[in-house]
């Protein structure tokens, strides 16, 4: 039932509900037993909320590529299930007050790494709920805390579960009764090239520039105007002799070959680039493949078993600034970096007035993949009281306002443009100002708790109390 509640769907307010029984399951069950429980109940709900992966892999990388997907569920339920049965162990009879806390830690280490998942978050169920303006004050994190909390609440069914209803009461009623934000009053160009990306391996590069400017051109941009593009919508550099046909400046996602080949976003206006920004966060298994250089005979077997042409993973790249034209100042979020609270925390403390994400999400299909990676994504807006511009090969194609709602939104898998319109903001949450105050808190509280309970175990072991 969890994994069911998770974006896109508007029921997600209700996760506390299962999630709760979970808690009280685990509550009074040995360490092992508690183990067990989890790891079923957790990977259930991440088999069901990555439900489209399956079809995801298989239709691009062929499906030998799928048996990935019950090693990802499975490895998924086993990180949440090490950690309620160390937090079941630890905490003793205040397992419950300590559950919430270390989920909260275990989201926020997915985040981490070469191999970071983000996906499934408590905090992303209140995403589609007015209770996720309070994002601004502590980020995903603090709305996993409200879920986590209620959940453990419901199961203890104590006096605690009036505090949490003070809390969910106090964050739905800022959440209600926030003023509407203003209309934007500067314009940019959202171009859907709706191009398969399957068939760009073949395709001709002046082709492929030919199209986006052809769509950028017939929307008769002005030279005020932020034209953004998806990413990887041509290649880089430019084709000899490609004339720019519009005086604005493009943000335009390209793919760069040779011995460092790169998923980059570049800002051009005329035929001079102002700014390029790499991607950061390469998506595991599909924009690279962890040892591949280590180990690339290994590889080529598997690639040959799959039936798959040799691959070459990307190189990641570093946060810079953000791209700067003028007083424009754009954190640059590609495709799968839009779910890392953290890069988009580090843009806006750098300068970022407003957050753009060139994406491809045409390796989703139809499923409902594309719209948790923008439901996910939204947060990121909330958090840092940004707008932001997101434009999808595909789709999804939309802006959305500061308090995470969307303004205007392209109707996917058709080819199109999208006018909108947006602001620049200064200023800073407390989400940006003190990143991670809720992770580090939730670990302190952690770790006073499980220090107390152990050592009163051992006092009670030397008294034989």
């Amino acid at each position: 039932m969890l994994g069911a509640l998770y974006p896109p769907s508007a029921l997600g307010w209700l996760a506390p509900l299962p999630l709760s029984l979970l808690f009280r399951a685990v509550s009074h069950a040995p360490p092992r037993q508690a183990f067990r429980i989890t790891w079923i109940v957790a990977t259930a709900m991440f088999g069901v909320m990555l439900s489209w992966l399956p079809q995801s892999l298989g239709g691009t990388l062929g499906w030998g590529l799928s048996l990935l997907f019950p090693v990802l569920v499975g490895l998924l339920g086993l990180t949440c299930a090490g950690t309620v049965a160390v937090t079941r162990w630890a905490a003793g009879s205040w397992t419950l007050g300590t559950l919430p806390l270390a989920w909260v830690l275990l989201d926020a280490m997915r985040e981490i790494g070469a191999l970071a998942f983000p996906w499934g978050g408590l905090g992303y169920f209140l995403s589609e709920t007015p209770l996720v303006q309070v994002a601004e004050w502590g980020g995903v994190g603090l709305l996993g805390l409200l879920v986590g909390g209620a959940a453990s609440a419901l199961a203890a069914w104590s006096w605690r579960g009036v505090w949490i209803a003070l809390l969910w009461a106090s964050a739905l009623t800022y959440g209600l009764t926030r003023p509407p934000e203003m209309p934007g009053t500067r314009s940019a160009l959202l171009v859907q090239g709706a191009v398969d990306p399957r068939a760009k391996v073949q395709a001709d590069p002046l082709r492929e520039w030919q199209r986006y400017w052809s769509l950028t051109r017939g929307a008769q941009v002005t030279a005020q105007t932020l034209v953004v593009w998806p990413e990887a919508a041509v290649s880089w550099p430019p084709p000899a002799g490609l004339q720019v046909p519009v005086k604005a400046a493009v943000l335009l996602g390209a793919s760069e070959g040779g011995t460092t080949p790169k998923n980059s976003v570049f800002l051009v206006q005329g035929n001079a680039m102002e700014g390029r920004q790499d991607k950061v966060h390469l998506v595991p298994f599909g924009e690279f493949f962890p040892g591949q250089a280590r180990w690339p005979g290994a590889y080529r077997t598997i690639f040959r078993w799959l039936g798959l042409p040799d691959l070459v993973g990307r190189v990641p790249g570093h946060v810079t600034q953000p791209l700067q034209l003028g007083d424009l100042r754009a954190g640059v979020l590609i495709c799968y970096e839009s779910v890392f609270a953290s890069q988009a925390r580090e843009l806006v403390a750098r300068g970022a007035n407003v957050l753009v994400t060139p994406s491809n999400d045409a390796w989703f299909g139809s499923s409902r993949g594309a719209e948790q990676h923008f439901q996910m994504g939204r947060v990121r807006a909330v958090e840092t009281r940004r707008w932001w511009l997101r434009v999808g090969n595909d789709g999804i194609t939309a802006v959305v306002d500061p308090q995470g709602r969307v303004r205007r939104r392209l109707v996917r898998f058709t080819p199109g443009t999208l006018p909108v319109v947006f602001d620049l903001r200064e200023g800073r949450t407390l989400s940006v100002q003190w990143p991670g105050w809720v992770v580090w808190g939730a670990a302190l509280g952690l770790i006073l708790v499980c220090l107390y309970m152990r050592t009163v175990a051992h006092i009670c072991r030397q008294s034989r109390c």
